[in-house]
């Protein structure tokens, strides 16, 4: 059984990426143009990593800032070290930033898993070309093997 395809869209400065592992599928007659564009993929999805990791730092920061007004708040009011930060934790603006990390934190992981699968289909590609390589270079050899005219001659009056 096959596992199935998901064409993943996730948000990257807000914009919608495509994880879409059909971009991965090579046969033996692709498997050039496949190799020829697999790099441009891979420069594509570092860089979106880059910028959803960006991003990821930033909800952090402002996660942070957010739960240290309302620890501050909490504590102005008389509030002890433990209340202001049961307080901050429970407030409705941390936990929306906190939960803003937790999504990026997803389209981080989701991006790095979609590059280590091309990192995977590459090896796999790879090693597919070095077997075809090898078939071909076995079947030139039964081929041009015959050096005399006649048995050249014969092998063309056979074909």
């Amino acid at each position: 059984m096959e596992p199935p395809i998901e064409n993943l869209k996730v948000i990257v400065n807000n914009k919608e990426v495509s994880l879409d592992p059909r971009n991965m599928e090579f046969s033996d007659n692709t498997i050039n143009e496949y190799m020829e564009r697999e790099y441009g993929w891979v420069d594509f999805f570092g860089k979106q990593l880059e910028y959803a990791q960006k991003e990821k730092l930033l909800a952090e920061i402002d996660a942070e800032a957010i739960f240290s007004q309302k620890y501050i708040e909490a504590k102005d009011d008389g509030g002890t070290e433990q209340y202001a930060k049961a307080k901050a934790n429970a407030n409705l603006e941390v936990i929306t930033a906190k939960k803003k990390v937790v999504e990026l934190n997803e389209t981080v992981g989701q991006i790095k898993a979609h590059l280590k699968a091309w990192d995977r289909n590459h090896d796999n590609a790879q090693n597919r070309g070095y077997t075809l390589r090898k078939e071909m270079d076995k079947l030139n050899k039964d081929i041009y093997k015959m050096t005399e005219t006649s048995d050249l001659d014969r092998f063309v009056s056979e074909a």
